[in-house]
């Protein structure tokens, strides 16, 4: 999804914003270019951006617990989480319990896990399994003119320009902060709308029950 670059979105902020007239002296390109990031690191948390969602997978070693992160993964964003046992997909259940710690050294398949620092899981794996684990992709670099939005364009663009008009005290800026909250619902809906099947649906004959400790 090519969405638009922060050189573009800057120079639409500063055509809003009436600076269009006066070229690029007239432009206090760092203040635009933090309205624009802003606007994006406010945005991004609110739901899942579909475009965003990806999962990565790791192999278990025997009798390690610990586990490095995708490199574009925020941990914070992790949906869900499944084991592969052989034969099916079985979810696995977030928090591990003292009581589980406290029989660590019984080894089988992990069906907990916790995020911290690190993906640990438990108990300790007693073999090499699969684990995937699916989350929103954490927003790319968006500091040099050619870096692309990571989400709607226009959101972001609104989002920003509702602030901007703020900060230079332009009378319209609720107008913007109207349209930004119409098209965010808009954008809500159509990403439920498209949610026709849950990883954990119990009608996934393919998906094995979970199992705890």
């Amino acid at each position: 999804m090519q969405y638009r670059t922060l050189g573009d979105l800057r120079s639409e902020l500063a055509r809003r914003l009436g600076f269009g007239a006066t070229g690029s002296a007239g432009i206090n390109a760092g203040l635009l270019d933090s309205f624009l990031q802003n606007a994006q690191d406010q945005l991004y948390p609110q739901f899942d951006w579909r475009h965003l969602i990806k999962y990565d997978e790791k192999v278990t070693g025997v009798g390690q617990t610990l586990y490095d992160y995708a490199a574009d993964c925020d941990p914070t964003r992790i949906s869900s989480v499944a084991i592969w046992d052989g034969a099916r997909w079985v979810p696995m259940h977030e928090g591990i319990t003292f009581g589980a710690r406290s029989t660590s050294s019984s080894r089988t398949m992990p069906v907990r896990y916790e995020r911290f620092a690190q993906f640990e899981v438990s108990p300790e794996p007693d073999a090499a399994y699969t684990i995937r684990r699916y989350y929103v992709a954490a927003p790319g670099r968006f500091s040099q003119d050619n870096d692309r939005a990571s989400i709607d364009d226009t959101l972001v663009l609104l989002h920003a320009i509702a602030n901007a008009k703020l900060h230079y005290k332009q009378a319209d800026g609720s107008g913007y902060g109207n349209q930004m909250q119409a098209l965010m619902r808009q954008l809500k809906a159509k990403s439920r709308g498209q949610s026709v099947h849950s990883r954990g649906d119990p009608d996934d004959v393919y998906l094995a029950r979970p199992r705890d400790v």
